[in-house]
C-alpha cells in the first residue's frame, strides 16, 4: 500500500481528482447564487441624494423642503440644493440648510446667524426640543411636523451656519 502512495501516478490521479471536485464544487455554487434572488435588500450608500438612488423616494421618507421654515429672519436667506444636500438613509432623509446674508455671502458668525434663525422661528410657533441621545449642546426645534438641527461647527473659521431638516416622525416637544 505504501508503495502505491508514493507512485507518482497515484498522485497525480489523487490531485485530478481533488482538483476536479474544486472546480465542479465552485461552479455548483456560482450558478445557485446567479440562480437565486437575493434575500435581504440593500441599503443604498449613506450620503447618496435621492436623485442618485435610482428611483423614487416614497413620500413619508422625502426630506421636507425649505418652505416649511417659512421667510428667513432678516438680512438671511435659507439655501439648500435639492439633489446635493438631501441625504437619505434606512428610509429617512434629511435636507441640509444653509443660512447665507440676503446678498448670498457667510454671514461673520455662525452661531448667531442659527441663534437668529431659531429666534426667528421660536416666534413663528416652532418649540425647543430635546430628543433622546441627542448631543449636547446641539439646538434642535419642532413645529410637530418637522425636526431642525444645528449641525455647524461654530468653532471652525469662516464656518457656514448649517441646519439639517427632516420629518418628525412622531416627535412630540418636551418642555
Amino acid at each position: 500500500m505504501m508503495a502505491l502512495l508514493r507512485s507518482r501516478r497515484t498522485m497525480f490521479v489523487l490531485a485530478a481528482v481533488v482538483i476536479v471536485g474544486l472546480v465542479v464544487s465552485a461552479g455548483l455554487g456560482l450558478f445557485n447564487a446567479i440562480g437565486s434572488d437575493p434575500t435581504t435588500p440593500t441599503a443604498p450608500p449613506q450620503g447618496q441624494g435621492q436623485q442618485e438612488q435610482g428611483g423614487e423616494v416614497p413620500a413619508s421618507a422625502a426630506p421636507p423642503d425649505t418652505d416649511v421654515l417659512g421667510q428667513a429672519p432678516a438680512g438671511l436667506s435659507y439655501v439648500s440644493d435639492p439633489e446635493a444636500d438631501v441625504y437619505c438613509e434606512e428610509g429617512e432623509c434629511a435636507r441640509l440648510v444653509m443660512v447665507l446674508s440676503e446678498d448670498g455671502e457667510l454671514p461673520e458668525d455662525s452661531r448667531e446667524a442659527a441663534e437668529t434663525v431659531f429666534a426667528h422661528l421660536t416666534e413663528h410657533g416652532w418649540e425647543d426640543q430635546d430628543p433622546q441621545g441627542a448631543p449636547e449642546g446641539r439646538a434642535f426645534l419642532t413645529d410637530g411636523d418637522h425636526l431642525l438641527a444645528d449641525t455647524s461647527s461654530h468653532d471652525a473659521a469662516d464656518a457656514p451656519a448649517m441646519l439639517m431638516l427632516v420629518n418628525a416622525g412622531g416627535v412630540t416637544a418636551t418642555p
